[in-house]
């Protein structure tokens, strides 16, 4: 079921399968700021990644003595939500844990994501329930495709940047920067695990500079990250989206292929798996942890620069 939250600056078209954001438009100028959902490159727009993150060893985890599998990312994303509220520039959606989810994931859960508008932001938060009567595990991060670049008439998004700044979660920040100029990404392997090498990643008064092979080793993943805020950068220097979260972990993705013209910039609270994982659910690196009836709470905050910014 398709959805439309609204204020007088942006228009953001929802999908209930997978609470997932479809389109953001700018109502005055009509720019779409989100990735096209193109199958020949990448089919989502913005899926939900929860109760896990990335792949996992075998593609199965061990709770309470018994091994589940999990499909990459979860399956958060394949899952027709509940709407739980709805407003003018605010809607609600609410997951609950089934039967069948329990055949992956052994636990009773509330899974709520609610995104409200305030002018040119967006403001998505998720809330986790933990209803059973132990101990929960889990990850959960968002993965929105923005599309890059933002007018079809630039051509390919090579050339483009990436900005990265530390601003406490709020307006653009203040750029970082590394003493040798670049950070250390994690590589992932060909099944999509971590392994230990490392990759520098260059960096130019704090900005990633996408080239023609920036992602051909898939995504860039960083631990501990020195920013909560990414931004997006046409070839003038202008923004063109910006998302704010104080996660510990970022990816970075696009598909290898220059053609495809979206980047991912994705704030994730866990991290994909490793050959060297126990399997434990616990054990898992970033894991997150809620005591029965507690409510685990985060917020990211994507923001669309207005019509004659652009």
């Amino acid at each position: 079921m398709r959805v439309t939250i609204e204020n007088e600056i942006l228009s953001v078209e929802l999908e209930s399968y997978g609470a997932e954001i479809k389109s953001v438009k700018n109502r005055e100028s009509g720019t779409e700021y989100m990735w096209s959902a193109d199958p020949a490159y990448w089919g989502k727009t913005a899926p939900i990644l929860f109760p896990f993150i990335g792949k996992l060893k075998d593609g199965q985890y061990m709770s309470g003595g018994q091994v589940y599998p999990m499909d990459k990312h979860g399956f958060a994303q394949r899952i027709e939500y509940a709407v739980a509220g709805q407003e003018k520039d605010r809607i609600v959606f609410e997951l609950r844990d089934t039967e069948e989810t329990r055949k992956k994931y052994p636990f009773s859960f509330r899974l709520e994501v609610e995104y409200a508008l305030s002018g040119n932001k967006i403001r998505e938060t998720w809330r986790v329930h933990n209803e059973d009567e132990k101990e929960m595990f889990f990850s959960i991060g968002a993965h929105p495709a923005f599309a890059c670049p933002l007018r079809k008439e630039e051509g390919t998004r090579v050339g483009q940047k990436i900005r990265l700044s530390r601003s406490e979660c709020g307006g653009a920040g203040r750029a970082i920067s590394g003493e040798t100029g670049s950070m250390i990404s994690r590589r992932l392997d060909a099944d999509g695990l971590l392994t230990e090498e490392l990759l520098d990643v260059e960096l130019d008064d704090g900005c990633i500079t996408i080239t023609e092979h920036l992602f051909d080793g898939d995504a860039l993943i960083f631990e501990n990250a020195p920013f909560d805020t990414a931004a997006l950068l046409d070839r003038n220097g202008r923004e063109t989206v910006r998302i704010s979260c104080a996660a510990p972990v970022w990816g970075i993705w696009s598909n290898p292929d220059s053609g495809a013209s979206y980047v991912c910039l994705e704030p994730w609270y866990g991290i994909s798996g490793s050959e060297t994982d126990d399997g434990q659910a616990e054990n898992y690196p970033f894991t997150n942890r809620t005591a029965p009836g507690e409510v685990w709470e985060r917020s990211l905050e994507m923001c669309f620069p207005a019509g004659s910014q652009l």
